[in-house]
């Protein structure tokens, strides 16, 4: 037993209805320019609101705040896939989605929903605008960058990189600075740091947590290294960050004070 003739007549009630779905070529545009890093057409579009408008209006649930957390992560995964097509590196592209997902699953209003649904889609505009930069032309320093993703917990040495790709590591070394603007350890050291700037502000792991996790030889060596690149201690990085973004955001959203 199929739903196609329930189906049939959902769909004839629907065209009785004046609301439609948003056009392709409308949510397609909006993809691209994620994708292709234009983050001034993005803040535009998320400034204008459309996407709720229409969210709030096509129905996947019944329930209004179950319905727009559907169609932000139906969103999200498009977003997603045109970033990896773009040339985020599939695993990094994937957790990004799987983070900012998880929190919308936790998210109890529309509000807290739209929020998180912009800071995601910013969050994936800005890291393929960093890409743009740096063009990214070739298979090997792909691979390198998925690499160094899936192994953020590991102390990641050019060498191991070179035999993962089958590259000498003086070339790799020289062909990955050419095409990043910046040394593999460099990098990592970044990639890192911006890893524990999320955890800081998002979660509740400890500091010893956080340099174990990240593969920092302990907790004082990630404390040192976070405060030379970010000017400030990871404890008064957490006091000043710790989900006050949200926060703030939130209020201005709902008229708060």
């Amino acid at each position: 037993m199929t739903h196609e003739w329930e189906r049939q007549i959902d769909e004839g009630w629907q065209q009785e209805e004046t609301t439609q779905h948003c056009s392709p070529e409308v949510e397609f545009e909006f993809y691209n320019q994620v994708q292709q890093g234009d983050l001034t057409a993005v803040m535009e579009n998320l400034q204008s609101r459309q996407y709720r408008k229409i969210a709030l209006e096509v129905m996947l649930s019944n329930d209004l705040v179950q319905n727009f957390r559907y169609h932000c992560i139906i969103l999200l995964a498009m977003i997603t896939r045109f970033c990896i097509e773009g040339g985020m590196p599939g695993e990094e592209a994937y957790r990004r989605s799987d983070f900012y997902i998880l929190k919308i699953d936790a998210a109890t209003t529309i509000d807290q929903i739209e929020i998180l649904h912009d800071e995601a889609c910013i969050d994936f505009t800005k890291h393929m605008q960093n890409r743009r930069r740096h063009t990214i032309c070739s298979k090997p320093i792909a691979l390198v960058l998925n690499y160094i993703y899936t192994h953020m917990h590991e102390n990641v040495t050019v060498k191991e990189l070179a035999k993962a790709v089958g590259l000498n590591p003086s070339y790799l070394s020289r062909l990955f600075h050419t095409q990043m603007g910046c040394t593999v350890h460099q990098y990592i050291l970044d990639q890192k740091i911006n890893t524990a700037k999320q955890w800081l502000q998002f979660s509740d792991k400890s500091f010893v947590e956080i340099s174990n996790l990240l593969g920092f030889s302990s907790q004082s060596h990630f404390i040192q290294v976070f405060s030379k690149c970010t000017g400030m201690t990871p404890k008064r990085y957490r006091d000043e960050k710790f989900r006050t973004d949200l926060m703030s955001k939130g209020r201005v959203r709902t008229g708060l004070k």
